[in-house]
């Protein structure tokens, strides 16, 4: 069995123990046939090291929230718009490209500007579009002797996501996400894929006593071309995530601070590995912050730091979104019907 092979049947375990049945027949066609498409490709990655993407945030579109899909209900539709900045996603030890060559930080900085949206069809089925740009500094690929600049303006892969609630309703719910990015970003400047992936996992949510939430979700990437940078490669792997959201009324507080609540999460991946290449597998710890202005307008503000040198784990992330959300107009429940007037005809 290849590496690849190994990533999709580990996969396909732990997906078992927590999806329903129906759910783990769906999933298991899609890994039997990704993993049978992979290893013909797996063992000739591709010696193009800048073609990567090397900020991999998966925050959802159209609305606040953590750095991944927590399964927060899309109620009609939502815009959203996130800043971001890191330091340091990247770099690479002496002897990376070769015995002899320095240290470098190929991107050494970067701010990023996403715009969101997300629509919901129905109750139980949501999508998303995300579109990034970026402003970057960096060595590019001077300590593999290539001169070229690192470009200063770039433009990421576009983002399309989408999601099926499976069980549960808006308080406690299972639900599967797909994401297809396409490579229409600048891959020769670290801001793109070399081709398509294709991500996939499972989300779990709870909504606890004093609106306290928490979510889980682990999944696998496939790339449609696995890159060669330096002495790691950049290709399929499994990934998880796991956060929660308390608001500041459950810590004792309350008056002005009842829409605000603060946050927790940990996201972290497991990288393949290709005869003598081993895969990233970063782990990146958050903190922050979400107000609910009014029931449409929320902001959120989060902090974070790579736990490890890994590519994809930055040394620091600062973050700022806000989004707009139109509430849906549910209809209200029926009152159950009023008991029939007594008879005083039966009274004794």
């Amino acid at each position: 069995m290849t590496d690849a092979s190994s990533a999709g049947a580990r996969n396909e375990v732990a997906i078992t123990a927590f999806a329903p049945p129906s759910v783990v027949v769906a999933v298991a066609v899609v890994v039997v046939v990704a993993v049978a498409a992979s290893p013909a490709r797996a063992d000739r990655p591709r010696d193009t090291p800048t073609a990567i993407e090397v900020d991999r945030d998966s925050a959802p579109a159209g609305r606040v929230g953590p750095g991944f899909d927590d399964g927060a209900p899309v109620d009609a539709w939502g815009v959203s718009l996130r800043a971001g900045w890191i330091e340091r996603p990247i770099e690479l030890p002496a002897g990376a490209f070769g015995g002899g060559s320095p240290a470098s930080r190929p991107v050494r900085r970067r701010e990023t500007l996403a715009l969101g949206a997300a629509l919901a069809l129905g109750e139980r089925i949501a999508v998303d579009l995300l579109l990034r740009a970026s402003h970057q500094i960096g060595d590019r690929l001077t300590a593999a002797g290539n001169p070229a600049p690192l470009a200063r303006q770039v433009f990421h892969d576009v983002r399309l996501g989408g999601r099926v609630r499976i069980v549960g309703g808006r308080a406690r719910a299972a639900l599967v996400r797909g994401e297809l990015t396409l490579p229409t970003g600048d891959d020769q400047q670290l801001a793109g894929d070399a081709r398509w992936t294709l991500a996939w996992s499972l989300i779990g949510r709870a909504v606890l006593a004093h609106d306290i939430a928490i979510a889980g979700t682990a999944g696998i990437r496939l790339h449609g071309a696995e890159v060669a940078v330096g002495d790691r490669l950049i290709g399929d792997a499994l990934f998880a995530a796991a956060g929660a959201s308390v608001p500041l009324p459950a810590l004792g507080l309350s008056g002005a601070a009842e829409r605000i609540a603060v946050t927790g999460e940990l996201l972290g991946a497991l990288g393949d590995h290709v005869g003598d290449l081993a895969g990233p597998s970063p782990v990146e710890a958050r903190i922050g912050a979400q107000m609910q202005l009014s029931p449409e307008l929320a902001i959120g503000v989060h902090a974070g730091a790579g736990l490890g040198d890994q590519i994809g784990a930055p040394r620091f992330r600062a973050l700022l979104e806000v989004a707009w959300a139109p509430r849906a107009h549910r209809r209200p429940e029926p009152a159950p019907p009023a008991p029939p007037p007594e008879d005083p005809d039966d009274e004794p």
